[in-house]
Protein backbone atom coordinates (compact mmCIF):
# COMPACT_ATOMS: atom_id res chain seq x y z
CA UNK A 1 0.00 0.00 0.00
CA UNK A 2 2.90 2.38 0.29
CA UNK A 3 4.86 1.92 -2.12
CA UNK A 4 6.25 4.93 -3.70
CA UNK A 5 5.50 5.66 -7.21
CA UNK A 6 9.16 6.09 -9.42
CA UNK A 7 10.58 6.82 -5.82
CA UNK A 8 8.88 10.41 -5.83
CA UNK A 9 5.52 10.29 -4.35
CA UNK A 10 3.13 7.65 -2.98
CA UNK A 11 -0.59 6.92 -3.59
CA UNK A 12 -1.26 8.43 -0.31
CA UNK A 13 0.14 11.84 -1.05
CA UNK A 14 -1.31 12.41 -4.25
CA UNK A 15 -4.71 11.89 -2.96
CA UNK A 16 -3.41 14.55 0.46
CA UNK A 17 -1.75 16.62 -2.63
CA UNK A 18 -4.79 16.93 -4.27
CA UNK A 19 -7.18 16.93 -1.29
CA UNK A 20 -4.92 20.75 -0.29
CA UNK A 21 -5.45 22.12 -3.81
CA UNK A 22 -9.93 20.73 -3.46
CA UNK A 23 -10.10 22.72 -0.44
CA UNK A 24 -9.28 25.63 -1.94
CA UNK A 25 -11.57 25.86 -4.49
CA UNK A 26 -15.27 27.10 -4.27
CA UNK A 27 -17.16 23.88 -4.75
CA UNK A 28 -20.17 22.26 -3.03
CA UNK A 29 -18.31 18.90 -2.99
CA UNK A 30 -15.23 16.57 -3.93
CA UNK A 31 -13.89 13.18 -4.04
CA UNK A 32 -10.84 11.37 -5.44
CA UNK A 33 -10.74 7.69 -6.33
CA UNK A 34 -7.00 6.54 -6.79
CA UNK A 35 -6.77 3.36 -8.43
CA UNK A 36 -3.12 1.18 -9.07
CA UNK A 37 -3.64 -1.82 -10.66
CA UNK A 38 -1.31 -4.61 -11.36
CA UNK A 39 -1.64 -7.86 -13.04
CA UNK A 40 0.09 -10.75 -14.79
CA UNK A 41 -1.84 -13.35 -17.78
CA UNK A 42 0.15 -16.46 -18.88
CA UNK A 43 -1.21 -18.69 -21.27
CA UNK A 44 0.05 -22.27 -22.14
CA UNK A 45 0.07 -24.23 -25.54
CA UNK A 46 1.06 -27.15 -26.57
CA UNK A 47 3.22 -27.36 -23.70
CA UNK A 48 5.08 -24.15 -24.15
CA UNK A 49 4.68 -20.48 -22.95
CA UNK A 50 2.47 -18.60 -25.03
CA UNK A 51 2.28 -15.33 -24.47
CA UNK A 52 2.90 -13.99 -21.04
CA UNK A 53 1.63 -9.69 -20.66
CA UNK A 54 1.72 -7.91 -17.33
CA UNK A 55 0.71 -4.44 -17.02
CA UNK A 56 0.89 -2.02 -14.07
CA UNK A 57 -1.64 1.13 -14.05
CA UNK A 58 -1.92 4.19 -11.50
CA UNK A 59 -4.94 6.53 -12.33
CA UNK A 60 -7.22 8.73 -10.42
CA UNK A 61 -10.88 9.83 -11.08
CA UNK A 62 -12.38 13.08 -9.90
CA UNK A 63 -15.95 13.95 -9.50
CA UNK A 64 -16.69 17.51 -8.35
CA UNK A 65 -19.96 19.31 -7.17
CA UNK A 66 -20.08 23.33 -8.02
CA UNK A 67 -23.44 25.18 -7.48
CA UNK A 68 -25.36 21.75 -7.52
CA UNK A 69 -24.38 20.67 -11.07
CA UNK A 70 -21.56 17.54 -11.56
CA UNK A 71 -18.26 17.52 -13.28
CA UNK A 72 -16.05 14.00 -13.46
CA UNK A 73 -12.69 13.64 -15.23
CA UNK A 74 -9.68 11.21 -14.47
CA UNK A 75 -6.28 11.28 -15.51
CA UNK A 76 -2.45 9.02 -15.24
CA UNK A 77 -0.29 11.89 -15.24
CA UNK A 78 0.04 13.21 -11.72
CA UNK A 79 2.77 16.47 -12.97
CA UNK A 80 0.97 19.41 -11.06
CA UNK A 81 0.47 20.83 -14.07
CA UNK A 82 -1.85 18.66 -15.19
CA UNK A 83 -3.36 18.24 -12.50
CA UNK A 84 -4.27 21.79 -12.51
CA UNK A 85 -5.46 21.54 -15.86
CA UNK A 86 -7.63 18.35 -15.03
CA UNK A 87 -9.36 20.25 -12.27
CA UNK A 88 -10.24 23.19 -14.46
CA UNK A 89 -11.48 21.36 -17.30
CA UNK A 90 -13.99 19.47 -15.00
CA UNK A 91 -15.05 22.88 -13.65
CA UNK A 92 -15.67 23.74 -16.72
CA UNK A 93 -17.88 20.60 -17.67
CA UNK A 94 -19.75 20.93 -14.49
CA UNK A 95 -20.72 24.61 -15.30
CA UNK A 96 -22.18 23.40 -18.26
CA UNK A 97 -24.26 20.67 -16.67
CA UNK A 98 -27.67 20.40 -15.36
CA UNK A 99 -28.48 21.07 -11.93
CA UNK A 100 -29.16 17.86 -10.07
CA UNK A 101 -30.81 18.23 -6.22
CA UNK A 102 -29.91 14.64 -5.39
CA UNK A 103 -26.24 14.98 -5.91
CA UNK A 104 -24.40 13.64 -2.86
CA UNK A 105 -21.40 12.20 -1.67
CA UNK A 106 -21.17 9.71 1.36
CA UNK A 107 -20.14 10.87 4.60
CA UNK A 108 -17.32 9.04 6.66
CA UNK A 109 -19.68 6.94 8.73
CA UNK A 110 -19.82 6.20 12.10
CA UNK A 111 -16.47 3.78 12.46
CA UNK A 112 -13.88 2.42 9.42
CA UNK A 113 -15.41 -0.75 7.87
CA UNK A 114 -13.17 -3.96 9.39
CA UNK A 115 -10.08 -5.08 7.75
CA UNK A 116 -10.73 -8.26 5.44
CA UNK A 117 -8.22 -11.15 4.77
CA UNK A 118 -8.14 -10.62 0.60
CA UNK A 119 -4.64 -9.46 0.06
CA UNK A 120 -1.98 -12.31 -0.10
CA UNK A 121 1.65 -11.05 -0.20
CA UNK A 122 2.13 -14.18 -2.98
CA UNK A 123 1.30 -11.64 -5.74
CA UNK A 124 4.93 -10.49 -5.38
CA UNK A 125 6.68 -13.42 -3.45
CA UNK A 126 6.27 -16.44 -5.45
CA UNK A 127 8.70 -16.34 -8.85
CA UNK A 128 7.05 -15.72 -12.45
CA UNK A 129 8.39 -19.26 -13.34
CA UNK A 130 6.24 -20.57 -10.94
CA UNK A 131 3.35 -19.36 -12.26
CA UNK A 132 4.17 -19.91 -15.58
CA UNK A 133 4.41 -23.58 -14.46
CA UNK A 134 1.38 -24.02 -13.20
CA UNK A 135 -0.38 -22.73 -16.68
CA UNK A 136 1.31 -25.83 -18.33
CA UNK A 137 0.01 -28.31 -16.00
CA UNK A 138 -3.46 -27.34 -16.32
CA UNK A 139 -2.87 -27.82 -19.89
CA UNK A 140 -1.33 -30.99 -19.17
CA UNK A 141 -3.79 -32.17 -17.07
CA UNK A 142 -6.52 -31.26 -19.56
CA UNK A 143 -4.51 -33.51 -21.96
CA UNK A 144 -3.66 -36.55 -19.94
CA UNK A 145 -7.25 -36.82 -18.86
CA UNK A 146 -8.71 -38.85 -21.50
CA UNK A 147 -7.47 -39.45 -25.18
CA UNK A 148 -10.60 -38.25 -26.41
CA UNK A 149 -9.27 -34.86 -25.34
CA UNK A 150 -7.61 -33.59 -28.89
CA UNK A 151 -6.76 -29.71 -27.99
CA UNK A 152 -6.90 -26.66 -25.36
CA UNK A 153 -7.36 -23.50 -25.58
CA UNK A 154 -7.38 -20.10 -23.82
CA UNK A 155 -5.31 -22.21 -21.08
CA UNK A 156 -4.64 -18.90 -19.28
CA UNK A 157 -3.42 -18.02 -15.36
CA UNK A 158 -4.31 -14.85 -14.72
CA UNK A 159 -3.56 -12.73 -11.18
CA UNK A 160 -4.55 -9.24 -10.11
CA UNK A 161 -3.72 -6.59 -7.42
CA UNK A 162 -6.42 -3.79 -7.01
CA UNK A 163 -5.39 -1.34 -4.43
CA UNK A 164 -8.04 1.63 -4.07
CA UNK A 165 -7.48 5.02 -2.03
CA UNK A 166 -10.75 7.03 -1.68
CA UNK A 167 -10.99 11.01 0.08
CA UNK A 168 -13.73 13.44 0.03
CA UNK A 169 -14.91 16.65 1.24
CA UNK A 170 -16.89 15.29 3.52
CA UNK A 171 -14.11 13.61 5.62
CA UNK A 172 -14.17 9.94 4.19
CA UNK A 173 -10.81 8.15 3.96
CA UNK A 174 -10.45 4.77 2.57
CA UNK A 175 -7.88 2.80 1.13
CA UNK A 176 -7.77 -1.21 1.20
CA UNK A 177 -6.24 -3.73 -1.64
CA UNK A 178 -7.22 -7.29 -2.67
CA UNK A 179 -5.73 -9.92 -4.97
CA UNK A 180 -7.09 -12.24 -6.88
CA UNK A 181 -5.37 -15.48 -8.81
CA UNK A 182 -7.64 -17.46 -11.39
CA UNK A 183 -7.70 -20.20 -13.77
CA UNK A 184 -9.36 -20.33 -17.24
CA UNK A 185 -9.32 -22.82 -19.80
CA UNK A 186 -11.69 -24.29 -22.91
CA UNK A 187 -10.79 -28.11 -24.13
CA UNK A 188 -12.16 -30.24 -27.23
CA UNK A 189 -13.27 -33.17 -27.32
CA UNK A 190 -13.66 -35.49 -30.13
CA UNK A 191 -14.55 -39.05 -30.63
CA UNK A 192 -16.59 -40.58 -34.32
CA UNK A 193 -16.35 -37.60 -36.45
CA UNK A 194 -18.28 -35.28 -33.81
CA UNK A 195 -16.44 -32.18 -31.74
CA UNK A 196 -17.52 -30.79 -28.32
CA UNK A 197 -15.93 -27.74 -26.19
CA UNK A 198 -16.03 -27.07 -22.73
CA UNK A 199 -14.87 -24.46 -20.74
CA UNK A 200 -13.69 -24.45 -16.93
CA UNK A 201 -13.17 -21.28 -14.59
CA UNK A 202 -11.91 -21.25 -10.93
CA UNK A 203 -10.46 -18.73 -8.94
CA UNK A 204 -9.10 -17.51 -4.71
CA UNK A 205 -8.01 -14.62 -3.05
CA UNK A 206 -5.26 -16.53 -2.17
CA UNK A 207 -2.40 -17.81 -4.62
CA UNK A 208 -2.29 -21.16 -2.43
CA UNK A 209 -5.83 -21.96 -2.56
CA UNK A 210 -6.36 -22.18 -6.32
CA UNK A 211 -5.77 -25.56 -8.27
CA UNK A 212 -5.20 -25.26 -11.50
CA UNK A 213 -4.76 -28.71 -12.20
CA UNK A 214 -7.99 -29.52 -11.17
CA UNK A 215 -9.36 -26.77 -13.33
CA UNK A 216 -7.57 -28.87 -16.27
CA UNK A 217 -9.38 -32.40 -14.91
CA UNK A 218 -12.44 -30.53 -14.46
CA UNK A 219 -12.96 -29.11 -18.18
CA UNK A 220 -11.82 -32.60 -19.74
CA UNK A 221 -14.87 -34.13 -18.09
CA UNK A 222 -17.28 -31.52 -19.35
CA UNK A 223 -15.92 -31.88 -22.83
CA UNK A 224 -16.03 -35.53 -22.70
CA UNK A 225 -19.74 -35.60 -21.02
CA UNK A 226 -20.91 -33.48 -24.15
CA UNK A 227 -20.01 -36.47 -26.78
CA UNK A 228 -23.22 -37.64 -28.23
CA UNK A 229 -25.64 -35.43 -27.39
CA UNK A 230 -29.10 -34.73 -29.35
CA UNK A 231 -32.30 -33.10 -29.51
CA UNK A 232 -35.11 -34.93 -27.63
CA UNK A 233 -38.99 -34.27 -28.20
CA UNK A 234 -40.37 -30.96 -26.59
CA UNK A 235 -41.48 -31.86 -22.85
CA UNK A 236 -42.55 -30.44 -19.57
CA UNK A 237 -40.21 -32.05 -16.70
CA UNK A 238 -38.40 -31.51 -13.45
CA UNK A 239 -35.41 -29.66 -14.13
CA UNK A 240 -31.96 -28.97 -12.45
CA UNK A 241 -30.11 -25.93 -13.45
CA UNK A 242 -26.14 -26.49 -12.57
CA UNK A 243 -24.08 -23.87 -10.56
CA UNK A 244 -22.75 -22.65 -13.89
CA UNK A 245 -26.17 -21.76 -15.79
CA UNK A 246 -27.75 -20.45 -12.54
CA UNK A 247 -25.65 -17.89 -12.06
CA UNK A 248 -26.56 -15.88 -15.46
CA UNK A 249 -30.14 -16.12 -14.11
CA UNK A 250 -28.92 -14.54 -11.06
CA UNK A 251 -27.27 -11.41 -13.39
CA UNK A 252 -30.83 -11.20 -14.69
CA UNK A 253 -32.87 -10.79 -11.75
CA UNK A 254 -30.03 -8.49 -10.26
CA UNK A 255 -31.30 -5.82 -12.80
CA UNK A 256 -34.71 -6.38 -11.40
CA UNK A 257 -33.31 -5.01 -7.60
CA UNK A 258 -31.25 -2.52 -9.08
CA UNK A 259 -32.18 1.04 -7.39
CA UNK A 260 -31.42 2.84 -10.51
CA UNK A 261 -33.62 0.78 -12.70
CA UNK A 262 -36.28 1.11 -9.65
CA UNK A 263 -35.86 4.79 -9.91
CA UNK A 264 -36.05 4.92 -13.89
CA UNK A 265 -39.14 2.69 -13.79
CA UNK A 266 -37.23 -0.34 -15.55
CA UNK A 267 -37.93 -3.00 -13.46
CA UNK A 268 -40.68 -5.80 -13.35
CA UNK A 269 -40.62 -5.61 -9.48
CA UNK A 270 -41.38 -1.96 -9.10
CA UNK A 271 -43.56 -1.56 -6.83
CA UNK A 272 -43.21 -5.38 -5.38
CA UNK A 273 -41.38 -4.24 -1.65
CA UNK A 274 -42.54 -6.50 1.19
CA UNK A 275 -44.90 -8.78 -1.17
CA UNK A 276 -43.82 -12.54 -1.65
CA UNK A 277 -42.98 -12.84 -5.31
CA UNK A 278 -41.13 -16.11 -5.55
CA UNK A 279 -40.49 -19.29 -3.62
CA UNK A 280 -40.01 -19.75 -0.23
CA UNK A 281 -36.64 -21.32 -1.33
CA UNK A 282 -35.79 -17.87 -2.64
CA UNK A 283 -33.29 -15.65 -0.53
CA UNK A 284 -31.25 -13.45 -2.50
CA UNK A 285 -28.33 -12.00 -0.86
CA UNK A 286 -25.76 -9.22 -1.67
CA UNK A 287 -23.07 -8.68 0.31
CA UNK A 288 -19.45 -7.28 -0.60
CA UNK A 289 -17.94 -8.97 2.98
CA UNK A 290 -18.93 -12.48 1.61
CA UNK A 291 -15.51 -14.24 0.90
CA UNK A 292 -16.28 -16.60 -1.34
CA UNK A 293 -17.47 -13.48 -4.10
CA UNK A 294 -14.97 -12.24 -6.02
CA UNK A 295 -16.15 -8.37 -5.49
CA UNK A 296 -15.44 -8.92 -1.77
CA UNK A 297 -14.10 -5.64 -0.23
CA UNK A 298 -13.95 -3.45 2.93
CA UNK A 299 -15.93 -0.58 1.11
CA UNK A 300 -18.08 0.10 -2.53
CA UNK A 301 -16.29 2.59 -4.86
CA UNK A 302 -17.31 5.44 -3.29
CA UNK A 303 -15.85 4.72 0.40
CA UNK A 304 -19.18 3.36 1.52
CA UNK A 305 -18.99 0.50 4.07
CA UNK A 306 -19.50 -2.64 2.70
CA UNK A 307 -22.45 -5.12 4.21
CA UNK A 308 -24.72 -7.90 3.97
CA UNK A 309 -28.24 -7.27 2.52
CA UNK A 310 -30.95 -9.63 2.03
CA UNK A 311 -32.30 -8.08 -0.45
CA UNK A 312 -35.77 -11.26 -1.48
CA UNK A 313 -36.09 -12.99 2.04
CA UNK A 314 -37.75 -16.39 1.65
CA UNK A 315 -39.61 -15.18 -1.46
CA UNK A 316 -40.86 -12.05 0.14
CA UNK A 317 -38.89 -8.58 -1.87
CA UNK A 318 -37.60 -6.89 1.29
CA UNK A 319 -34.93 -4.06 -0.65
CA UNK A 320 -33.31 -2.84 -4.02
CA UNK A 321 -30.12 -1.51 -3.72
CA UNK A 322 -28.64 1.92 -3.87
CA UNK A 323 -25.43 3.57 -4.38
CA UNK A 324 -25.22 7.24 -2.88
CA UNK A 325 -27.03 8.94 -5.66
CA UNK A 326 -30.29 7.18 -6.16
CA UNK A 327 -30.65 6.18 -2.46
CA UNK A 328 -30.95 9.56 -2.01
CA UNK A 329 -33.17 10.58 -5.41
CA UNK A 330 -35.16 7.59 -3.87
CA UNK A 331 -35.37 8.71 -0.19
CA UNK A 332 -33.51 5.82 1.29
CA UNK A 333 -29.68 5.41 1.44
CA UNK A 334 -26.77 3.61 -0.26
CA UNK A 335 -26.88 0.17 0.81
CA UNK A 336 -22.76 0.12 -0.28
CA UNK A 337 -23.61 -0.26 -4.22
CA UNK A 338 -21.21 1.61 -6.11
CA UNK A 339 -19.74 0.17 -8.85
CA UNK A 340 -17.28 1.69 -11.30
CA UNK A 341 -16.87 -0.42 -14.61
CA UNK A 342 -13.92 1.46 -15.27
CA UNK A 343 -11.42 4.23 -13.99
CA UNK A 344 -12.94 6.58 -16.89
CA UNK A 345 -16.44 5.97 -15.77
CA UNK A 346 -18.39 7.66 -12.73
CA UNK A 347 -19.84 5.31 -10.36
CA UNK A 348 -22.80 3.67 -10.67
CA UNK A 349 -25.42 1.29 -8.88
CA UNK A 350 -24.15 -2.59 -9.38
CA UNK A 351 -24.54 -5.73 -7.43
CA UNK A 352 -21.56 -6.53 -5.39
CA UNK A 353 -21.57 -10.45 -4.45
CA UNK A 354 -25.30 -11.41 -5.38
CA UNK A 355 -25.96 -14.81 -4.77
CA UNK A 356 -29.21 -17.28 -4.15
CA UNK A 357 -29.10 -18.65 -0.81
CA UNK A 358 -27.89 -22.29 -0.69
CA UNK A 359 -29.74 -25.40 0.72
CA UNK A 360 -28.26 -28.51 2.58
CA UNK A 361 -28.98 -30.87 -0.62
CA UNK A 362 -25.77 -32.34 -2.98
CA UNK A 363 -26.50 -32.23 -6.81
CA UNK A 364 -26.87 -36.10 -6.70
CA UNK A 365 -29.35 -35.97 -3.36
CA UNK A 366 -31.39 -32.93 -5.58
CA UNK A 367 -31.68 -35.51 -8.71
CA UNK A 368 -32.35 -38.55 -6.25
CA UNK A 369 -36.35 -37.68 -6.53
CA UNK A 370 -36.45 -36.93 -10.37
CA UNK A 371 -37.98 -39.73 -11.96
CA UNK A 372 -37.60 -38.59 -15.47
CA UNK A 373 -35.86 -34.76 -15.76
CA UNK A 374 -33.05 -32.39 -17.03
CA UNK A 375 -30.25 -31.05 -15.78
CA UNK A 376 -29.25 -28.13 -17.64
CA UNK A 377 -25.42 -27.32 -17.66
CA UNK A 378 -24.78 -24.73 -20.49
CA UNK A 379 -27.08 -21.86 -21.45
CA UNK A 380 -26.51 -19.77 -24.47
CA UNK A 381 -27.74 -16.51 -25.54
CA UNK A 382 -28.12 -14.79 -21.86
CA UNK A 383 -27.40 -11.34 -23.28
CA UNK A 384 -30.68 -11.49 -25.42
CA UNK A 385 -32.67 -11.31 -22.35
CA UNK A 386 -34.87 -8.77 -21.62
CA UNK A 387 -33.62 -6.47 -18.53
CA UNK A 388 -36.75 -4.85 -17.83
CA UNK A 389 -39.54 -7.39 -18.79
CA UNK A 390 -37.42 -9.92 -17.00
CA UNK A 391 -38.24 -12.38 -20.29
CA UNK A 392 -35.65 -14.67 -21.88
CA UNK A 393 -35.41 -17.19 -24.69
CA UNK A 394 -31.97 -19.80 -24.52
CA UNK A 395 -30.53 -22.00 -25.73
CA UNK A 396 -29.72 -25.08 -23.75
CA UNK A 397 -27.86 -28.71 -23.26
CA UNK A 398 -26.85 -30.99 -20.53
CA UNK A 399 -28.36 -34.61 -19.33
CA UNK A 400 -31.33 -36.14 -18.97
CA UNK A 401 -32.28 -37.48 -15.84
CA UNK A 402 -33.63 -41.45 -15.51
CA UNK A 403 -34.60 -42.29 -11.95
CA UNK A 404 -32.35 -39.84 -10.02
CA UNK A 405 -29.66 -40.87 -12.16
CA UNK A 406 -27.26 -38.99 -15.24
CA UNK A 407 -28.32 -40.30 -18.50
CA UNK A 408 -27.83 -39.68 -21.98
CA UNK A 409 -26.15 -35.89 -22.94
CA UNK A 410 -29.13 -33.80 -24.59
CA UNK A 411 -28.04 -30.56 -27.08
CA UNK A 412 -29.93 -28.28 -29.81
CA UNK A 413 -33.27 -27.48 -26.94
CA UNK A 414 -34.63 -24.57 -25.51
CA UNK A 415 -36.13 -23.10 -22.65
CA UNK A 416 -38.37 -19.60 -22.60
CA UNK A 417 -39.83 -17.69 -19.68
CA UNK A 418 -39.92 -14.94 -17.21
CA UNK A 419 -37.69 -14.93 -14.34
CA UNK A 420 -40.37 -14.06 -11.49
CA UNK A 421 -42.27 -17.37 -12.66
CA UNK A 422 -39.22 -19.17 -13.02
CA UNK A 423 -38.26 -17.98 -9.54
CA UNK A 424 -41.53 -18.86 -8.29
CA UNK A 425 -41.30 -22.60 -9.50
CA UNK A 426 -38.00 -23.12 -7.48
CA UNK A 427 -38.78 -25.95 -5.09
CA UNK A 428 -35.10 -26.72 -3.82
CA UNK A 429 -31.65 -25.22 -3.72
CA UNK A 430 -28.51 -26.92 -3.76
CA UNK A 431 -25.60 -26.92 -1.30
CA UNK A 432 -23.09 -25.93 -4.42
CA UNK A 433 -23.18 -22.30 -4.11
CA UNK A 434 -20.17 -21.26 -6.75
CA UNK A 435 -18.90 -18.04 -8.35
CA UNK A 436 -18.13 -18.05 -11.53
CA UNK A 437 -18.42 -14.07 -11.91
CA UNK A 438 -20.40 -11.63 -8.93
CA UNK A 439 -23.54 -12.90 -9.49
CA UNK A 440 -24.08 -16.59 -8.53
CA UNK A 441 -25.94 -19.48 -7.31
CA UNK A 442 -26.34 -23.16 -6.07
CA UNK A 443 -27.93 -25.52 -8.21
CA UNK A 444 -31.32 -25.16 -8.29
CA UNK A 445 -34.60 -27.77 -8.99
CA UNK A 446 -37.50 -26.29 -10.61
CA UNK A 447 -40.51 -28.26 -10.40
CA UNK A 448 -41.49 -28.04 -14.05
CA UNK A 449 -40.75 -26.39 -17.11
CA UNK A 450 -41.07 -26.38 -20.68
CA UNK A 451 -38.44 -27.81 -23.08
CA UNK A 452 -38.86 -27.24 -26.49
CA UNK A 453 -36.78 -29.50 -28.63
CA UNK A 454 -37.82 -31.17 -32.10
Amino acid sequence: MNKDLDNKISPEEIVEELSRKLRGQNLDGWEIYLQREEGISIEARDARLESLESQSTLALALRLIKSGRLGFGYSSDFRPESMARLLAEIIAHAQEADPDPFLVLPGPEGSSPAPLDIFDPAFREVAEREKIKRAMDMERAALDSDPRIKRVRGCEYNESLDEVWIANSRGLRRGSAATRFSATINAVAEQDGEAQIAGEFDWSFRYSKLFPEMVGKSVAQKAIAKLGGKPLASRKVPVIFSSEVAGPFMDLLSFALNGESLSKGKTWLRGSEGKKIFSDRVTVIDDNRFSAGPLCFPFDDEGVGSRKKIVVDAGVVRQFIFDSYYGNKMKTASTANARREQIAMPPSVGPSNFYLAPGVKSPDELRAGIDAGMVVEEVLGMHMADEITGDFSVGVSGHLVNKGKIDAPVSGVAIAGNLKDLFAKVSETGADLKFYSNCASPSVLIDELEISGS
